[in-house]
């Protein structure tokens, strides 16, 4: 075989052929040629003759799949051509030949002829002309056998890359990404260099890249970067990292400048890998100063692939001659380095795994030790705890036990007044005076309620009772109450109910009531100057309930006050919270509005900037009713209840208190029943027998024989299984359900008011009510004779145009003082309170607040104030 160079490369078939330049022809050595880096064309010349007596269908080789261009021509010795073919990695897509990783022409000769060959290639990297001579069959088995080891190599590669790609997710260290690195960098580097980019997945890999730059490129950035976290440069070397870091930047850039001028690129990589060879080298040794057993694991894997990295970069310049067992040697010599860098790693990972042995070691004494002290700690947190939950468990047998006891002459208070406000004998100073008893009772009965709701908060064990309530009634009459408290302020009251709003609903009314009652009152107390928002709505924005008839409900109490700044807006919803401990209160509201809102199956919502005011949106669940009975929320305003239609109806009251037994004969007298009374169940029996009732009241908690036993009885000895009955009790059912299951038709919580009486019993015997005003309600019962309707009810008095009726003599003394101070905030709810107390003193109360209000305009504020304490000293 002779070979030409031609540094032009702009030589052809026609002028290499002729004499002047075929004389530049010289023989090539023996074996492969290595031509070395070159950017020359290089031409080859040789003969080929058929020395058999048949045609052979020949094939010419060029085992190497790096060359850029490659051009194949076949002539007779007359000249002629017979065969011509171009190929390479970067000619023309239309005449390249993808069947095989290397370069096939095909050369076909007839018995006894001879063919003189020329071969022209061209490449940008070390130039092998290694030319084979041989046929489809040959080629065939000796493919067989290069796939295999190939296959077995790529296997290996893989397997090492998954354990070490496991060990990386596993521990998350740095040094198994590397090695996955350098794994993935030598798989492309020997794909390309065997030809395998170009044909098994020439169809994904660009032209325009090479993988034998990318892979050498990420091979040797892996391998410049595991001695930094292998053998701890950066705590004992930092110098010797840098270093490490300035060898891998370059070689980021190397498939990026191969593209531009693939040389360059090409001569960059051999450079950097044979000076980086030499530095890991020196890492490695002085490594061994501070780690000896790794370091030498270290130099153990990097010499070998040192020697094969050395061989290629004289190969590729053509120092050393082209044996193809070169490239055998650095392929194995990389594996062998990534095998004993595996085992160094498992080796550290065993001598971790030995130093964590070792610590566990130290932490199972540590543990025990610590183990008998937490053993010791729970045995006193258990104590403690037992005595919490004792403590809390007392707590609540208190409450429920402190429930009973004061309901019960809390009963006899507000029952004896409503009994005092009744009776006809008494003056206007004598019936103040009992509505300032009831104003007292009240309070205090709302303030044991509002505890017994957080005792049944913290034991989970607050439940709706879900009935019928006249939705609209209900705001209107809070509407009015709050109304009354912001113009004693001297607030503006604004209120806004959507027309859409259904009538009737389901829900705890009572639950309801309480939830906006506790917004609007908190609303009018913390905003000192100008207005407060009620409303309420259908919410548009709630999504459609699945059973198609619940409605959301939203209500929002605004206000203009001082507002509610971030940090304190969780602490207010804390039990004994106040946003401000000067205003009185016993901080439950918020509180118990928030699980009472959760328990009804709504939120409580709260926006609110400091110094601007606040908004509560209150949404809710609620399904509507079509139909409400009588018995249900009476409308706001309706006059009060002074008799029945029909029969005269006999009860039986059974409790052991006397008091309660002569308050409740009183009420119901008063409503036109006849009522006999029994202190327990044998007295009760024999009051039965003579006097058959229409209904038993029994209280539940007495000596001996229970409320429940002595109605059962009762049932019993009559015969009438059916014999409505109600429940009374100064302490509350456990859940809403078990006054039915105890068989009574209702339970009334004392103490016991006309209201939830009247409703009860309304229901319970089928009654139609008469109403009429505070006059009538004193005689009407007594009008009534047995089975027949009450009389024509007495039209209530003119009113008067003397002075306004002023309120007890007590009251004006707190009024007084407060005006004497001039605190004229606090007069405006004392103001507010008086209306409440005292209905009949409202028109006093009116004027005070509208002296009040001329007081704060300013103008006359003097001759205001004056007035206002003449009203207060002077006496009918």
């Amino acid at each position: 075989m002779e070979l030409l160079r031609d540094p032009t490369r702009s030589l052809d078939l026609a002028d290499v052929r002729a004499a002047d330049i075929a004389q530049g022809f010289t023989l090539a050595p023996p074996g492969i040629p290595n031509l070395g880096i070159t950017q020359d064309a290089v031409w080859a010349r040789f003969a080929v003759r058929n020395a058999t007596d048949e045609a052979l269908p020949l094939l010419l080789v060029l085992a190497e799949p790096r060359t850029a261009q490659v051009a194949f021509w076949a002539l007779d010795k007359a000249g002629k051509l017979i065969a011509k073919r171009r190929d390479g990695r970067f000619a023309d897509p239309a005449e390249r030949d993808r069947s095989h990783r290397w370069f096939l022409f095909d050369l076909s000769l007839p018995a006894g002829q001879t063919a003189d060959v020329y071969v022209r290639v061209r490449t940008d990297m070390g130039l092998l002309l290694d030319l084979r001579l041989s046929d489809r069959a040959h080629l065939a088995a000796a493919d067989r056998a290069s796939y295999g080891w190939l296959a077995l190599y790529f296997g290996a590669l893989l397997f090492m890359l998954a354990y070490n790609l496991l060990l990386l997710l596993q521990l998350r260290e740095g040094t198994y990404f590397w090695l996955c690195a350098v794994i993935i960098g030598t798989t492309f580097w020997v794909a390309d260099r065997e030809g395998l980019l170009t044909t098994l997945t020439w169809r994904l890999w660009p032209d325009a890249w090479s993988g034998n730059q990318l892979g050498v490129a990420m091979a040797l950035i892996g391998i410049f970067m595991f001695p930094v976290g292998f053998l701890r440069l950066r705590e004992h070397a930092p110098r010797l990292r840098w270093m490490h870091l300035a060898l891998a930047t370059p070689m980021v850039c190397v498939p990026l400048l191969y593209r531009l001028s693939p040389t360059t690129a090409y001569g960059i990589a051999q450079g950097i890998a044979l000076l980086g060879g030499v530095a890991m080298l020196a890492t490695g040794v002085l490594a061994l100063r501070w780690q000896r057993r790794a370091a030498a694991q270290y130099l153990s894997a990097w010499s070998p692939l040192l020697v094969a990295i050395l061989l290629i970069v004289l190969t590729n310049y053509g120092i050393t001659p082209g044996l193809s067992e070169v490239w055998l040697l650095s392929y194995f010599a990389v594996l062998l380095m990534l095998l004993l860098l595996s085992v160094a790693q498992a080796d550290r990972v065993n001598e971790l795994r030995r130093q964590a042995e070792r610590a566990r070691a130290a932490l199972a004494q540590n543990e025990t030790r610590l183990t008998e002290l937490v053993d010791a700690r729970t045995r006193e947190l258990a104590t403690a705890r037992d005595r919490a939950e004792a403590a809390s468990r007392a707590k609540t047998q208190f409450l429920a036990s402190m429930s009973h006891d004061l309901r019960t002459p809390l009963n006899a208070v507000l029952g004896g007044a409503e009994l005092l406000r009744r009776s006809p004998q008494l003056g206007s100073e004598e019936l103040a005076q009992c509505g300032l008893i009831q104003r007292g009772g009240r309070h205090l009965l709302r303030l044991i309620e509002d505890l017994l709701d957080i005792a049944r908060i913290e034991h989970d064990r607050l439940r709706p009772v879900i009935s019928n309530v006249a939705l609209r009634p209900l705001l209107e009459d809070l509407a009015t109450h709050a109304r009354h408290q912001a113009e004693a302020k001297g607030l503006g009251f604004g209120v806004q109910f959507a027309p859409d709003l259904p009538e009737q609903m389901r829900t705890d009314g009572r639950r309801l009531r309480q939830v906006l009652q506790n917004l609007l009152d908190n609303a009018v107390k913390y905003t000192d100057a100008g207005d407060v928002g009620f409303s309420a709505a259908l919410d548009p924005a709630a999504p459609v309930c699945e059973d198609g008839d619940t409605r959301w409900l939203l209500f929002k109490v605004t206000d203009t006050g001082r507002g509610i700044a971030p940090a304190d807006r969780e602490r207010l919803f804390a039990p004994f919270e106040q946003l401000q401990q000067t205003v009185s209160g016993s901080g439950l509201g918020l509180a118990i509005c928030r699980e009472l809102a959760a328990v009804l199956g709504g939120t409580l919502m709260l926006e609110s900037r400091p110094g601007r005011g606040s908004r509560f949106s209150f949404r809710l669940p609620a399904q509507p009713v079509t139909q409400l009975s009588d018995s249900d929320t009476p409308a706001a305003g309706q006059a009060p209840i002074v008799g029945y239609t029909g029969p005269r109806r006999h009860i039986l009251v059974i409790d052991d208190s006397e008091v309660n037994r002569l308050l409740m004969a009183g009420q119901l007298r008063g409503l036109g029943f006849a009522v006999d009374t029994a202190e327990g169940a044998e007295a009760a029996l024999a009051i039965a027998n003579q006097h058959p009732p229409d209904l038993v009241m029994a209280d539940l908690r007495m000596p001996g024989t229970c409320g429940y036993a002595a109605v059962w009885q009762l049932r019993e000895a009559r015969g009438r299984p059916s014999l409505p009955a109600v429940a009374a009790s100064a302490s509350p059912l456990p859940e809403p359900g078990d006054a039915a299951a105890l068989g009574f038709a209702a339970f009334l919580l004392k103490p016991i008011e006309q209201g939830p009486l009247c409703a009860v019993l309304g229901d319970c015997l089928g009654l139609t009510w008469v109403r009429g005003d505070s006059t009538s309600a004193q005689v009407a019962p007594a009008a009534s004779a047995p089975g027949t309707a009450p009389a024509k009810l007495a039209p209530a008095a003119e009113p008067s145009t003397a002075s306004p009726l002023q309120p007890p003599a007590i009251e004006l003394e707190v009024g007084r003082e407060l005006a004497e101070r001039r605190d004229w905030t606090s007069l405006r709810e004392w103001c507010e309170e008086l209306g409440d107390a005292f209905p009949e003193c409202d028109d006093f109360a009116q004027r005070l607040r509208e002296l009040l209000h001329e007081i704060k305009a300013g103008p006359g504020a003097d001759a205001a104030a004056g007035a206002l304490q003449r009203m207060l000293a002077d006496r009918d």
